[in-house]
């Protein structure tokens, strides 16, 4: 009767412990790859209205931040196309900057998960005005451009030798993947490999991917998502690899393939031409001349987009006799 009655004990601590709330430790992120989840609010717009302006309705669209950057209000826009502003009441107000800033979803110290802002942007008092012969439909598209920053960390081996070792104690290895973690966002490094660089440095490779299924990502420094194949700053991405503190000071990176930026650590590369799973690889070296030991430490990037998502839903006009 006593195993019995343990038995259902442990059972039972099992049952509570797993209902518990779930953290995970040793992460820094809470990942992903997404930025802004977009949706059109339910019946905004809805899916019919008449023509002659004598039915009114709105176009609203539901920004959620799902990663972890904060978006400042001035860094995003929602543009509607498909639709000729004249004839929904001779607006030319189509195009809205973010109502306020939208706070990036966080991981709290304990594991637990802050969610993001949310935010609406809406196209309020709209009304077809021209009289047609028969029902249409139209596509109601809807853009929505915004920067973002992807944050990323991993943790570098620190040693000039490469025979090296405290003891017979292997502190840490040089050559490999460090498989660095990404803040929740739709571009990140999905790869970081550190090696031997000679001269006494060390080389590093990242990886950098397009993990979001947005439709295109462009310079930050653009002020618009122009999605024109002609547009040069298509595809283009903003990358400072952070200087390490090795030592008690600041080892600067030098990164070779980075343009218009200081010619060592921070610039621009072109990841593919800003659309589908693009890659580009990146090394830079580290100095460890004044190294004599051996011991981790982290090393943070940041890469910096405009980034361009869109919805579409079909409208059908009906037309009223009168």
């Amino acid at each position: 009767m006593k195993k019995i009655l343990i038995f259902v004990l442990l059972l039972a601590g099992l049952v509570i412990s797993g209902c518990g709330p779930t953290t995970t430790s040793g992460q820094t992120f809470i990942g992903g790859n997404k930025g802004l989840e977009t949706t059109f609010l339910q019946g905004s717009p809805p899916p019919e209205t008449f023509d002659g302006g004598q039915s009114g309705f709105a176009i609203v669209v539901d920004l959620k931040n799902i990663g972890e950057d904060d978006i400042k209000a001035n860094e995003g826009y929602v543009k509607i196309l498909g639709l000729d502003p004249g004839a929904y009441g001779g607006t030319n107000d189509f195009k809205k900057p973010f109502p306020e800033d939208i706070r990036g979803a966080k991981r709290q110290f304990d594991g637990t998960v802050l969610e993001g802002g949310r935010v609406q942007v809406d196209f309020g008092e709209l009304k077809y005005a021209p009289v047609i012969q028969g029902n249409i439909i139209q596509k109601v598209w809807a853009d929505t451009c915004y920067i973002y920053t992807t944050k990323t960390t991993a943790q570098l081996c620190i040693k000039k030798d490469p025979q090296l070792m405290v003891g017979n104690q292997k502190i840490c290895d040089v050559e490999g993947e460090k498989s660095p973690q990404n803040s929740g966002a739709p571009i990140e490094v999905s790869s970081l490999k550190e090696t031997f660089g000679g001269s006494e440095k060390l080389g590093i490779t990242l990886v950098l991917s397009h993990k979001g299924t947005g439709d295109a990502f462009f310079d930050p420094r653009e002020a618009e998502c122009d999605d024109s194949v002609t547009n040069i700053k298509r595809g283009k991405v903003k990358v400072l690899v952070k200087p390490v503190k090795i030592g008690g000071r600041d080892v600067t990176p030098e990164c070779s393939g980075l343009s218009d930026g200081n010619g060592k650590n921070e610039g621009y590369i072109r990841l593919g031409d800003g659309t589908g799973t693009a890659q580009y690889s990146l090394y830079c070296s580290i100095d460890v001349s004044s190294i004599d030991s051996i011991f981790e430490v982290p090393i943070d990037i940041e890469t910096t987009y405009r980034y361009l998502q869109h919805n579409e839903v079909d409208m059908t006009i009906r037309h009223v006799a009168k």
